[in-house]
């Protein structure tokens, strides 16, 4: 049995369309997860500033939430959120009223406004309920003593809600991984390939 086969110049283009396809693939798979990164930082961004009732840009400049992207042993997105209460005068002007510190929408009862010296604006503070002194090496003299303050800085905590956010985006993010990877890869071959 002898099969007779004529390539025209269709057959012939999509045969070098497939010898590229490693190097399209890999590529279409970086730019995708290169969105996939700005996409998730823009959504955990949104969505924990407004959990916790504060701009975005706060968040951006305390520099709490950020999003990389490793190449290095396969592809890999790493989002990180540093979770530490975000400390009240970061949160709007700090004012002392009879029963406590107003910053912003949130407020401190029982809290006081205080400078600390090595600070250049006042911060919100509160006294602990049971407090006792520390035996602990002075960093002035170097010498062993009882030492403290019965203050607590005062903060907005933010563990619950960045957990909360994780969970919430994951799926999400899947979603979107496969819309990018699928809008890529449809770009490599039809469109830059010509």
């Amino acid at each position: 049995m002898k099969i007779d086969l004529e390539l025209d110049s269709q057959i012939e283009d999509i045969v070098s369309d497939f010898r590229d396809s490693p190097r399209q693939v890999d590529k279409a798979l970086t730019r995708a997860l290169r969105k996939l990164s700005r996409f998730a930082e823009r959504q955990t961004l949104r969505s924990l500033a407004r959990q916790q009732g504060i701009t975005q840009k706060l968040l951006k400049e305390l520099g709490r939430v950020r999003v990389t992207l490793n190449q290095d042993s396969g592809y890999q997105l790493v989002i990180w959120i540093g979770a530490l209460d975000i400390p009240a005068h970061y949160l709007g002007k700090p004012v002392q009223t009879r029963s406590g510190v107003r910053t912003g929408k949130h407020f401190w009862p029982g809290a006081f406004l205080m400078q600390p010296l090595n600070a250049s604006h006042p911060m919100v503070f509160k006294r602990k309920a049971n407090w006792q002194h520390r035996y602990q090496r002075s960093k002035r003299s170097g010498r062993m003593m009882w030492m403290g303050l019965p203050l607590a800085k005062q903060g907005a905590p933010l563990y619950d809600s960045a957990s909360q956010v994780i969970a919430t985006l994951e799926p999400e993010l899947m979603e979107r991984f496969t819309t990018l990877l699928q809008q890529e890869l449809n770009y490599a071959f039809n469109i830059e390939s010509r």
